[in-house]
């Protein structure tokens, strides 16, 4: 066999997405649901398909994607490696006994690992709907693959607290969290596909409010609060804007009468009641304003770590400290308990751990990623490209996410960048679907 160099040449030629082999498509598309499918329990397996998955994506999206504007999304991902170095340079010079030895540019820049994802995605019309019901079914079954199962569910209902090995309690709640929005936006659309079909996805939701419940998170609990509220209140502001008069009444009464209702049913519960209540002390020395007199219980940590993390972010509000930033917040605060500094090594908040990591640039690079999603989601939607249902979806997620965010740092761990990643291949498949004509 004699080399072309010819031949190697056009190897690397752009061609239309209609020229891309059927078994390509496959192999992309098989490797993600995968991914999906097996990130909660079989990371080892998954780690395999997420790699297959990524690396057939940037070559399906180089060699046949010249139609997607998708050099938007990679000056994301050049704009975050440059902020990144200059972060570490600049810890590097002001205080190198502090910076790390080498840069850690994979803190943010594994955030757009959706990119490749999305383009296999976005080559067929369904294939949204395989990996994010993968991505749902992997959670799911989670309390049978990674957890005890019934046993579990059973000490969950006796009152004691349950994660089904998902890395942690509150790990678990925005699983099941994300999967229950995901089934009430399109439970109108599974139902109308085949009406038998709305008595296991009731069974289903009630299973996904289960586990919240018993899991006894109390972000969760507040983030799926705020998250109904808004919700509801959109939905009611739109139908009472088409209504009659009469349906108008109708409306706000039932609107005032569900809050009422819903309202009554969690202050009454002893085991929401309890779970809030052990931040009694926490929360009396807040409202009085005495930060040192708050307990390092679940929250005070949390707030100590936030306050202490203030002190940090205005010696270098600009760029930050480095990706290792947070960690310096909890090794480095003196007034911290051994105990604190030991067994506590970030800062239980994303937007705060952006900030003392990478400073105003990197917390304005994070809300920049949302709204140019946002921006180019909603503008499809608009033009009636794209389903209302994806405009719920995305509406619920980033409502839900950003207030579990508050206190956790989820884009810091696997679960957080496994379930974002999930979320956006779906979007911007969407997006590059409506904008361009794809294979099948």
């Amino acid at each position: 066999m004699t080399f072309s160099a010819t031949g190697f040449t056009r190897l690397f030629e752009r061609r239309a997405s209609e020229d891309q082999p059927t078994w390509l498509i496959t192999i992309g598309l098989l490797s993600i649901v995968v991914y999906a499918l097996t990130r909660t329990g079989f990371s080892d397996i998954a780690g395999v398909a997420s790699t297959i998955a990524t690396l057939t994506g940037f070559w399906g999206l180089y060699k046949y994607g010249s139609q997607v504007n998708s050099h938007v999304l990679f000056r994301f991902v050049w704009i975050a490696i440059a902020f990144q170095l200059i972060s570490w340079g600049l810890s590097l010079y002001v205080t190198p006994e502090w910076a790390e030895s080498i840069p850690k540019l994979d803190k943010v820049t594994r955030w757009f690992v959706f990119i490749p994802l999305a383009w296999w995605v976005a080559q067929h019309k369904n294939a949204i709907w395989l990996v994010w019901g993968s991505a749902a079914l992997g959670i799911i079954v989670s309390p049978w693959v990674t957890g005890e199962g019934i046993p579990e569910i059973i000490r969950g209902l006796n009152g004691e607290r349950v994660f089904f090995g998902l890395r942690q309690a509150q790990h678990t709640s925005l699983f099941f969290g994300v999967t229950l929005i995901g089934l009430l936006c399109f439970a109108r659309a599974i139902i109308t596909k085949n009406k038998w079909l709305s008595i296991p996805l009731l069974l289903v939701i009630l299973y996904c409010l289960l586990v919240i419940y018993i899991n006894a998170s109390r972000q969760a609990w507040l983030a799926l609060l705020i998250t109904a509220a808004i919700m509801a209140t959109y939905f009611t502001v739109k139908r009472f804007k088409q209504a009659t008069a009469k349906q108008k009444i109708i409306t706000v009464c039932v609107f005032v009468a569900g809050i009422l209702s819903f309202g009554t049913v969690i202050v009454n519960n002893d085991t929401i009641v309890k779970r809030v209540m052990l931040e009694k002390e926490a929360l009396n020395a807040i409202s009085t304003l005495n930060f040192d007199d708050v307990p390092y219980s679940s929250f005070g940590i949390r707030l100590h770590s936030w306050v202490a993390a203030t002190e940090f972010i205005k010696q270098k509000p600009i760029f930050g400290w480095g990706s290792n930033g947070h960690s310096l917040v909890m090794e480095k605060t003196e007034r911290f308990p051994d105990w604190i500094k030991n067994g506590f090594g970030h800062l239980h908040n994303t937007y705060i751990e952006m900030l003392v990591n990478f400073g105003i640039v990197g917390l304005v690079f994070y809300f920049s990623i949302w709204i140019i999603m946002a921006k180019s989601l909603f503008e499809q939607i608009k033009e009636g490209k794209i389903e209302k249902n994806i405009g719920y979806f995305f509406t619920g997620f980033l409502i839900f996410w950003s207030i579990m965010n508050c206190f956790e740092a989820y884009q810091n761990f696997w679960t957080g960048v496994f379930y974002f990643t999930i979320f956006m291949t779906g979007i911007q498949a969407k997006i590059w679907r409506a904008k361009h004509t794809c294979k099948n």
